[in-house]
């Protein structure tokens, strides 16, 4: 008796998607927001992963967990990059081994602004008025500034040694006591800028700096729950500091190497993002604070900051914003310029900050991810299958 034909069966896809563990630089914010534009669009799902943030307090801290293999993804300034290879070669390292690269340069430029509360809002408050409205990099000797960590302090150096302040700096308020002669740095830990613009109206914060998109946080503060707030600032643009590489998609060289695919996959979700959320922000701001569960208030703050970053406000970041420049006009999204990159090394090298010197060529890796863009992996499994 001739055995019955095995029924056929139709092969599936799998129906779960690989985790993919990203270690933010900072909470989510409007100057990130092709990520979450991105997410929410499902461009990351269409390549077959599931992307899940979390978030540390500056990007050296990012450096240090992709270095140990607790994320395979995340956020960084190109500074902290140079840096972390920089140390890593002083102890004896190869710093082409260093297992932290950037794979796709987001912040094509980066600028710093100074926002201190205007001497006419700081006296409808009772606080002291300051001689002068801070407006200039001296205008910050006797006062106490944050810079925050990351590109902002890189870039507050290079303003000190460019201006001649280098030695009126005091680099630590907290362990060296307030100094009146000096800029007095303060430690202060990472909070939202509420709280920053909370420590100023009670007069325990002079200045706050922080990324151009700074004015976002001011104005969005004023037009949501600070009704009047006045502020002055200046930018390192106004300085003469030329804007620098800063925040870009990092990766473990590890990842780079054993998962390319999901690497690549990871970076053409972000890159389709990219020209979508210039072009309208705030999808990615929506889907950011209803990932947070932000009110509507951050909606308008968050607005503000990422209609700056897109290059909406051209007289804060220059044309383009922070996204787009000459070179992205010829190469696309994210691309890495060694000549960009060696610039910055020689920067952080006149100002002290870097030991050693490096090559660019030791943090960066360029991955061709727009190759094979019209294939998901979802797609080229059930290819494979069938």
């Amino acid at each position: 008796m001739k055995p019955k034909e095995a029924p056929r069966i139709e092969m599936a896809t799998a129906d779960y998607l690989p985790q993919v563990d990203t270690m933010c630089h900072h909470f989510p914010s409007g100057h990130v927001v092709y990520l979450f534009h991105a997410l929410g669009k499902g461009y990351f799902r269409d390549e077959g992963l599931l992307p899940v943030f979390a978030r540390t307090n500056h990007s050296p801290k990012v450096i240090e967990a992709l270095a140990a293999n607790i994320c395979p993804i995340g956020t960084a300034t190109a500074a902290s990059v140079i840096l972390a290879t920089a140390a890593h070669t002083e102890k004896g390292g190869d710093p082409a081994s260093y297992p932290v690269k950037i794979v796709y340069q987001a912040d094509q430029n980066y600028s710093a602004a100074y926002y201190s509360l205007s001497n006419e809002y700081r006296a409808s408050l009772g606080l002291p008025l300051y001689p002068k409205n801070i407006t200039t990099p001296r205008d910050l000797i006797g006062k106490i500034l944050r810079t925050g960590g990351g590109t902002p302090s890189v870039l507050f150096e290079i303003m000190a040694k460019k201006h001649g302040l280098a030695d009126k700096v005091n680099r630590d308020m907290e362990a060296n006591g307030y100094h009146a002669d000096a800029i007095n740095l303060t430690w202060v830990e990472e909070f939202d800028v509420k709280t920053y613009s909370n420590l100023m109206l009670q007069g325990q914060l002079d200045v706050y700096s922080k990324p151009t998109f700074g004015h976002g946080q001011f104005l969005g503060r004023a037009e949501t729950s600070q009704q009047g707030l006045q502020y002055c600032s200046f930018s390192t643009i106004d300085a003469g500091i030329e804007p620098i590489y800063a925040v870009g998609i990092v990766a473990n060289l590890e990842f780079i190497n054993e998962h390319s695919d999901m690497l690549k996959s990871y970076l053409r979700a972000v890159d389709r993002a990219m020209p979508e959320c210039v072009a309208d922000h705030m999808v990615g701001v929506k889907a950011m604070n209803q990932m947070r569960g932000y009110g509507e208030q951050y909606d308008v703050i968050e607005g503000i900051k990422a209609a700056i970053t897109v290059g909406r406000h051209p007289e804060i970041t220059g044309k383009g914003g922070f996204y787009a420049n000459g070179d992205t006009e010829k190469h696309g999204y994210g691309h890495i310029n060694p000549a960009k990159l060696q610039s910055l090394i020689d920067i952080l090298f006149e100002t002290g900050l870097l030991k050693r010197r490096i090559r660019p060529e030791d943090v960066y890796v360029e991955v061709d991810f727009r190759a094979g863009a019209d294939a998901s992996p979802q797609r080229r499994l059930a290819e494979a299958l069938s």
